[in-house]
C-alpha cells in the first residue's frame, strides 16, 4: 500500500513523496492538516518538484541545513512495487447509530480478550499499592459534556491533583506508584476506558479525552481547538498513536481537527486498532525485557556506549559540511566523538539511520559544552530549532510512540534477516 504523505521538517515546507503503508503517516490527512505549520526558526528552502519525490520512497538526503525535505537516492535492494492505496481515518460518522453499534461491539470483543491480562494487572496493583486499583477523572466529551473517564490508578493522587491543576503531568514527577510508570509507558493503565466506549461516553478512535482546565489553556492557545468538541473522544487516535506526549499541541491539534471532519473509515479504524494493540504487546514485551536486563550492573562507560538510539548510527552535520560521529545522545545532551575542537558553530543536524536504510534528520542548535569526558569525545547539551523538530527528535530518535516508524517492527526486522540470509548463500 502507499500513501502520499509530505516530506516535512523544520524550516521547510511540504514535499510528497510516496510511503508504504498506513501506519506511518495518516495519509493525506496528516498532509493537508500540516500543511500551514511553518516554523519561524529556520530558514526555508524551496521544495523539491513533486515528480522527483514521487520515486524517492521515503529517503531523506543531506544538502544543506535550511531542511530535510531533500532526498538522497534510494537503495534498491529495499525497495519492492508495491500495489498503490489509500486508508483513511476520519472521527466523523455517516450514521450514529451504526458506528454506536460498532464501537460497542469492538469494546466487548476486545474485554473478553484482555480479561486475563486485566484481573492479572488489577491484582498486582492491589498486591504493591492497596485500594483503590482504578482512578475516575472528569474529562469533557461531546458537546462539552463532563464524564468520569476509567483508568488503572498509577499515580499518588493526593499530590497528582496538586501538581496538574493546571497542566499535564510533568516529566519525571517522581509521582507514579511502583507500578505506575510501567503501565503509563506500555499504555496499559488506560485499557479500562474500554468500559467508557461500552457506556457510550467514548468510542475507539478519536481525539483523546481532555480535562476542562487543559482545554481552556489550549483553546486561548491554539485557534479551532474546540473542533475537537464536536465528536466523541476515542480510546486511541492518530495523533496519540504516532506522536508523543511532548510533541507540540498545536500539530495534535491541527492533524486532530481536521480528522474530525473526516468521515469514518471502518476499514481504517480497524487496521488502526490492530497495529496499537500489536505495538502495546510488543512494548509491553520490550520493557519487561529491558527490567530483566537492568538488573546486572552496568559501569558507567558502557552505559555511555549504550546510549545511541536503539543502537543506529547517528551523525551530527555542522554547517559548514563536517560531519561528526555522535557517540551517545539523550532528550537533552550529546556527545561528539573525537577530540577536535569544539565546533565554529553551534547549530547543525543530527541524522539517524534508521534500520531499512532510509534516514531521518533534525536541525538542532548546540548550547555550552556541559564538560569532556576522560578518554572520550566532547560533551554538549542541545535543543531542536522547531516544534516539528521535537517531534522527529521524539518519534524517531527516541522512540516515545506507541506506534514506532515501520522498519522497527519485529516483522520487518525479520523479513531483512530473511533478506541478508539470502545473500549470503547467492
Amino acid at each position: 500500500m502507499f500513501l502520499v504523505l509530505p516530506a516535512i521538517s523544520d524550516g521547510q515546507p511540504p514535499s510528497y513523496y510516496r510511503l508504504p503503508g498506513f501506519i506511518e503517516g495518516f495519509g493525506m490527512l496528516f498532509s493537508s492538516a500540516i500543511r500551514d505549520f511553518k516554523p519561524t526558526s529556520a530558514p526555508k528552502a524551496a521544495p523539491l518538484p513533486p515528480q522527483h519525490c514521487l520515486n524517492s520512497h521515503d529517503t531523506m538526503g543531506l544538502a544543506g541545513l535550511s531542511g530535510i525535505g531533500t532526498i538522497s537516492a534510494p537503495r534498491p535492494d529495499l525497495m519492492r512495487p508495491r500495489r498503490r492505496s489509500r486508508l483513511a481515518i476520519g472521527f466523523l460518522p455517516r450514521s450514529r447509530a451504526i458506528y454506536r453499534a460498532y464501537n460497542m461491539l469492538i469494546a466487548l470483543v476486545l474485554l473478553l480478550l484482555i480479561l486475563p491480562l486485566g484481573t492479572m494487572i488489577a491484582l498486582a496493583l492491589l498486591i504493591t499499592q492497596g485500594r483503590p486499583i482504578f482512578f475516575r477523572g472528569a474529562r469533557i466529551g461531546e458537546g462539552g459534556e463532563t464524564f468520569g473517564i476509567f483508568k488503572y490508578r498509577t499515580l499518588d493522587s493526593a499530590k497528582a491533583a496538586i501538581l496538574t491543576s493546571d497542566r499535564v503531568l510533568p516529566a519525571g514527577s517522581g509521582l507514579e506508584t511502583p507500578l505506575g510508570l510501567f503501565l503509563r509507558e506500555t499504555r496499559l493503565d488506560e485499557l479500562p476506558q474500554l468500559f467508557n466506549v461500552l457506556r457510550g461516553d467514548m468510542n475507539m478512535c478519536g481525539p483523546r479525552p481532555v480535562r476542562a482546565e487543559i482545554a481552556a489553556i489550549n483553546a486561548a492557545e491554539i485557534p479551532g481547538y474546540e473542533a475537537r468538541f464536536s465528536v466523541k473522544p476515542g480510546m486511541i487516535g492518530p495523533a496519540q498513536a504516532f506522536m508523543s506526549h511532548g510533541t507540540s499541541k498545536a500539530i495534535r491539534s491541527r492533524l486532530n481537527n481536521k480528522i474530525c471532519r473526516s468521515p469514518v473509515s471502518y476499514r481504517g479504524e480497524i487496521y488502526l486498532i490492530t497495529i496499537v494493540a500489536a505495538c502495546v504487546l510488543a512494548r509491553t514485551g520490550a520493557r519487561l525485557l529491558r527490567y530483566a536486563r537492568s538488573l546486572r550492573r552496568r559501569s558507567e562507560e558502557e552505559r555511555l556506549r549504550i546510549g545511541l538510539p536503539g543502537g543506529r548510527p547517528v551523525q551530527f552535520v555542522a554547517p559548514c559540511g563536517t560531519v561528526r560521529e555522535v557517540e551517545w545522545i539523550d532528550e537533552t545532551a550529546l556527545r561528539l566523538r573525537g577530540k577536535e575542537s569544539p565546533l565554529p558553530l553551534r547549530k547543525g543536524r543530527l541524522i539517524l539511520n534508521l534500520p531499512n536504510g532510509q534516514a531521518r534528520g533534525v536541525n538542532v542548535s548546540l548550547c555550552e559544552a556541559s564538560g569532556n569526558m576522560p578518554e572520550s569525545g566532547q560533551l554538549h547539551s542541545y535543543r531542536p530549532m522547531s516544534a516539528f523538530g521535537e517531534h522527529i527528535l521524539s518519534r524517531y530518535f527516541f522512540q516515545k510512540v506507541v506506534v514506532p516508524h515501520r522498519s522497527e517492527f519485529l516483522a520487518a526486522q525479520f523479513a531483512r534477516l530473511l533478506r541478508d540470509h539470502k545473500m549470503l548463500r547467492s
